[in-house]
């Protein structure tokens, strides 16, 4: 038998023109949706930030602290050692380049771990890295540096801490960890030597980093834990850093 010949059918005109119409009306309401939704969390990003949660000025608050702001990300800075923790052992000086063990305060900071370990630099950042960390679809870790003083190019902000309050935020930070069988934290070895410097490492922490759980909102969540003046919610330093006056 002869094979039939395939006929093919144009799809009429009026069918095209209303798959287009659909199309067109499905990316307006896209756009329309997304463009709210990124006025709505500015909006409620900015509301939330101006409403404060109460801390304690509790009496003998010896224990200097620091909140530290390096571009759109903020760092506890805290004393190395004293009587009630001794981050050298949870962070060990080993773990870091130059293995300076004369270091006396300690930055601690959390955020994507993909964007840490990733991105060097900001002309390193990728969409996929992006998207990544706006969706809360990576894991997070923490970024421990050790410095010699407080750094003056930058805006930081001086708090004091009572021994009470002071062992809520160790607590705090020990919990943002993960550990191992022996109860250590997991070092992360970069597979980007440039996002180390000379004093700093990484460790394996808890929680995904998402546009409603980013590095400041970490930070504001801590001072919550210790008593401290903090914002209702803020996704950025600014939000914080205006509860302090600065």
């Amino acid at each position: 038998m002869e094979e039939l010949e395939k006929i093919e059918v144009p799809i009429p005109e009026s069918k095209i023109k209303k798959i287009v119409k659909r199309l067109w009306k499905f990316t307006k309401r896209f756009f329309l949706v997304f463009g709210i939704s990124i006025i709505a969390y500015f909006f409620f990003a900015y509301v939330l930030s101006r409403i404060t949660v109460e801390g304690k000025n509790e009496k003998n608050a010896t224990i200097e602290i620091w909140l530290m702001k390096s571009g759109v990300h903020t760092d506890f800075v805290v004393p190395v050692k004293t009587k009630i923790k001794d981050w050298s052992t949870e962070f060990p000086y080993e773990n870091t380049n130059a293995k300076d063990t004369t270091t006396p305060l300690i930055a601690i900071g959390w955020g994507d771990k993909n964007f840490y370990m990733n991105t060097p630099t900001w002309a390193d950042l990728t969409f996929k890295t992006v998207i990544s960390a706006m969706a809360g679809l990576g894991s997070s870790s923490i970024h421990a540096t050790y410095y010699y003083n407080i750094l003056s190019d930058r805006p930081v902000i001086s708090l004091k801490l009572s021994e009470n309050q002071y062992r809520k935020l160790v607590k705090y930070i020990e919990g943002s960890l993960y550990r191992n069988k022996l109860n250590q934290a997991i070092f992360i070895q970069p597979r980007w030597k440039a996002v180390m410097g000379q004093n700093d490492a990484y460790y394996e922490a808890r929680n995904n980093y998402s546009i409603f759980t980013t590095c400041n909102s970490w930070i504001n969540n801590g001072l919550k834990a210790a008593d401290k003046k903090a914002c209702l919610w803020t996704p950025f330093a600014g939000g914080i850093f205006y509860q302090y006056g600065k």
